[in-house]
């Protein structure tokens, strides 16, 4: 299998397999029109994001191995890639998670874009009013009280 060498915007160098990279439209893509090239720089992602990438894109490896192999054991396995899935998300803090899903929808990386967007969907879920939902995401309001009020009105 071919290696490639992604390289962050820190300079950090992660040397993947063809696997990895395809997962990735934009890798992919990226590869395939310089035929030759084996390191690819991404400006747009520090060493920390690319190294939470690389190691979901490993975790996600489809095998293409016996395809013989029972339903029972294909069903076991895809039950274990959601609990590594559900660890591997639930672990990082938020700002992680927010750098994920802008790195994820630029590689084109449906599954990770789909983890981490349910994992923001989650915590806004359980905030109980739009004051905890600011906090958390440390947004501040550009309405003044009086205009908060009037859309709080306006839309019970």
């Amino acid at each position: 299998m071919e290696m490639f060498v992604l390289k962050s915007s820190d300079d950090e160098s992660f040397e993947v397999d063809e696997a990895v990279v395809l997962q990735s439209q934009l890798l992919s893509n990226l590869f395939e029109d310089c035929s030759g090239a084996r390191e690819c720089k991404i400006e747009e992602v520090t060493g920390q994001v690319l190294s939470k990438v690389v190691e979901y894109c490993k975790n996600h490896v489809v095998d293409g191995g016996d395809s013989s192999s029972s339903s029972s054991s294909s069903s076991a396995a895809g039950e274990a890639l959601k609990k590594w899935d559900d660890k591997f998300i639930t672990r990082m803090d938020l700002s992680m998670v927010l750098d994920l899903i802008m790195t994820s929808n630029y590689l084109n990386i449906k599954g990770l874009f789909d983890l981490t967007c349910q994992r923001v969907a989650d915590e806004i879920a359980a905030c109980k009013d739009h004051k905890e939902i600011r906090a958390k995401f440390g947004i501040v309001s550009d309405y003044t009280a009086e205009e908060e009020a009037e859309v709080l009105k306006e839309n019970e």
